[in-house]
């Protein structure tokens, strides 16, 4: 540390620090506009513009690095004169339209400007007029306001990974602009918006709405991925109208995916559920809470309770429920003395399925220096896991990918087109060699195994990196061999010190298994469930378009003549309506207390941003008043911060899996993976309407290359399972995967 001074002031800094940094961290203000934390130096506003003594000039404070006995000056006359300078530069050519533009009253313009600015303009020519560009329907741009600090080009170029937006022309003419015609296609570009400093990018769907300080913003998290992103909600009268980054390095740094941020337009579409529907002879009907309430009570009673089968009860949620909703739910069932629980929907074989434990931390993610990602489009899957993995290739880190189809990566991969049935067979390779330089005996399922030069390479990589991780993917949860992937992953993992990440379990999955929201050793799974002669379920913001993977099965058994459906849900569409005998209307995202439980085991609390809209209740209440009246014990719970103190009595079931490996039969015809699109993976995104109508919502094809198509007798003027055929060279042999916008083909997926 060396010892500097600032306006009198003696502070300790870190030699080669920027002024700014120092100037912040004993908050100290210094005025600036292309300068951002999470961003390279650029240096071309000139704004922060401070003293120092023995300099010529004054020097930009972004750019200026510490050193022994430096004198800093922020506030001079030299400094503010220099400041008003560049402000009044600035000035020249913007608009000041401050009463219709979005960014007014958040606008650090207008903000530095009062202290700045003059009240008078010596610049009597006219301003330059740039007009607006459409970037698609996420950002609204208006480039006369522009003041080309270019943390939009920095952040796309060195966060986003995708270089969209640039500068064109020079001086007078220099714009910034996007590149190509399709505008901005980043699954991160929202953060455009957050770090442009006047309103020259501003949000599309929240356009005109609202000043800034006209509504508060509450705290949240987001409850998309496995990340658990930190954002608030600023809402107006009851609704929710932006959603906005928050800072927290461990998790999320400053940055939010554009499906965090836009999701809550979900939350006013018209399918919402608003109120309370029992169905009577055939016919639903609007009723009171009690009504249905007593309906439901009634239902089960005639069904389960008063036979005592508890066997033919199951229970369903969905992984985006909160740790105290999967909770309470599992102890209600349990009270009444229910097994058949489950959170798993989406899994083909449940006896056959990922349960690798992640080992690693996000923060550390990206200090790994050697990658292998099997089964993922980390970009658009987790985008928040990918940006950090992202900052690990670009410090030096080799990453390789082992995947279906050659996914378009933000970064440097060395990708592998591989078949989903010869995963196993190549992981057990380099398990195999692995093995023969550690000198350790093999077991007997590697012994007919024929390493190849792809396993030599794995190994020799693996055993190279110093500190690598394994990622295990989405694509991998129906795949034939998961059990046998996850098993030989955790033996690689043992051999090489390499950390371990899974994102099979997305959402709150790991807090539904957390909370015992799974069958023990009597109960049945979702799969059993429905072959079983059930006679009544309770489901918590279930769709079986999307939801399961056996949908034709799901909506099969849901919908027998002799079977009753309580269906808790924050939407109602026709399938619903066809099976549910009750529709119990819940709060969705934002509208509700609770708590997320990220891959790091780390669980966030949130507060409710606003109310549920109509007679939507919380579901931790429904399920409250619901167990009161089924006469349970031990729900006496004032609210959601009280279910949380039961949680943390909760002893969670220990599960015994099967560590065998089994490399099965790799004769498949053809394979298929079914992947919805990044903006249809839950039910509040299906509704987000600007979601839907980018480039990445509208993403729905079926990829394969010629040789599968000729197998499959298709041309790209086809669709397959009812999604248009797209074939490309960079896909495995006999195989399709499925990236849909649209909902499962029920009865065409196996």
């Amino acid at each position: 540390m060396v010892e500097i001074e600032i306006d009198g002031q003696l502070v300790n800094a870190e030699p080669g620090e920027m002024v700014i940094a120092v100037t912040d961290r004993e908050s100290i203000s210094v005025p600036r506009f292309c300068y951002h934390k999470k961003l390279s130096i650029s240096a071309s506003c000139r704004m922060c513009l401070v003293d120092v003594e023995g300099a010529p000039k004054p020097q930009p404070a972004c750019s200026t690095p510490i050193a022994e006995g430096m004198k800093i000056h922020t506030q001079n006359e030299k400094a503010v004169a220099s400041q008003k300078a560049v402000m009044e530069f600035l000035l020249i050519n913007h608009p000041l339209d401050c009463p219709i533009c979005d960014q007014g009253g958040e606008c650090e313009l207008q903000d530095v400007a009062v202290e700045y600015g003059s009240d008078v303009s010596r610049f009597s020519e006219g301003k330059r007029i740039v007009a607006p560009s459409d970037i698609g329907p996420l950002i609204q741009t208006d480039m006369t306001r522009c003041i080309h600090c270019t943390r939009c080009v920095r952040f796309g170029n060195e966060i986003a990974g995708i270089m969209e937006m640039g500068a064109t022309g020079r001086g007078e003419e220099l714009k910034i602009e996007p590149f190509l015609a399709e505008g901005i296609t980043s699954e991160l570009s929202g953060n455009m918006i957050d770090v442009c400093p006047v309103g020259a990018l501003t949000s599309k769907p929240f356009r005109y709405e609202l000043r800034s300080w006209q509504m508060s913003s509450i705290e949240s998290i987001a409850r998309h991925d496995l990340v658990g992103s930190n954002l608030y909600a600023q809402t107006y009268k009851g609704n929710v109208k932006r959603v906005v980054s928050g800072d927290n390095d461990a998790v999320n740094e400053t940055w939010i995916s554009d499906r965090d941020r836009f999701s809550y337009e979900g939350l006013s579409h018209e399918n919402r559920l608003l109120s309370p529907q029992i169905k009577v002879e055939g016919q639903w009907k609007e009723v009171e809470w009690d009504v249905a309430l007593d309906f439901a009570v009634k239902g089960l009673n005639r069904n389960i309770l008063n036979s005592r089968n508890m066997a033919k009860l199951g229970g369903l949620a969905s992984n985006t429920a909160t740790l105290e909703e999967l909770y309470l739910m599992q102890k209600l069932l349990r009270e009444m003395g229910c097994e058949n629980i489950d959170h798993r929907l989406n899994v083909k074989n449940l006896n056959n399925t990922i349960h690798l434990k992640s080992t690693m931390a996000l923060a550390d993610l990206e200090a790994v220096d050697y990658g292998l990602i099997i089964g993922a489009n980390l970009r658009l899957e987790q985008p928040m896991i990918n940006h950090r993995l992202r900052k690990a290739q670009l410090s030096g880190a080799n990453i390789t990918a082992l995947n279906v189809k050659d996914f378009d990566y933000n970064y440097k991969v060395k990708s592998n087109a591989i078949a989903p049935s010869e995963i196993a067979n190549t992981l057990a390779g380099v398990l195999k060699i692995l093995l023969d330089k550690a000198q350790q005996e093999l077991p007997e399922y590697l012994l007919a195994v024929s390493p190849n030069k792809q396993t030599v390479e794995l190994a020799n990589e693996l055993l190279e990196a110093d500190n690598s991780v394994l990622i295990l993917g989405e694509h991998l949860i129906n795949n034939a061999q998961a059990s046998s992937i996850s098993n030989l992953t955790a033996e690689i993992a043992k051999l090489t010190n390499s950390t371990t990440l899974n994102l099979t379990a997305t959402a709150n999955s790991i807090g539904a298994q957390q909370m015992g929201f799974v069958p023990n050793s009597t109960g049945m799974n979702t799969n059993e469930m429905f072959e079983a002669d059930m006679c009544a379920f309770l489901l918590l913001d279930i769709y079986p378009e999307y939801d399961f993977h056996h949908s034709a099965t799901a909506l099969s058994a849901l919908s027998k003549n002799d079977v009753f459906v309580i269906s808790l849900n924050s939407f109602s569409n026709e399938l619903v309506s066809q099976y549910s005998d009750v529709m119990l209307p819940m709060a969705a995202m934002f509208e509700t207390s609770g708590t997320h439980m990220n891959i790091d085991g780390k669980m966030q609390s949130f507060s409710a941003a606003v109310s549920a809209p109509g007679e939507a209740k919380p579901v931790w209440k429904i399920l409250k008043v619901l167990a009161d009246l089924l006469e349970l014990p031990g729900f006496h719970y004032e609210n959601s911060a009280k279910v949380m103190e039961g949680i943390s009595h909760q002893s969670v079931q220990s599960h015994e899996h099967d560590t065998s490996v089994n490399l099965g039969d790799r004769t498949t015809l053809v394979e298929t993976i079914w992947m919805h699109s990044p903006y249809q993976s839950d039910v509040l995104l299906r509704h987000a309407d600007s979601l839907s109508v980018s480039k990445i919502g509208q993403i729905n094809t079926a990829s394969m290359n010629a040789s599968t198509a000729k197998i499959l007798s298709l041309s790209d003027k086809d669709s397959y399972l009812g999604v248009p055929v797209e074939i490309i060279e960079t896909m495995a042999d006999q195989c399709v995967f499925v990236s849909s916008n649209q909902a499962t083909n029920i009865g065409g997926l196996k």
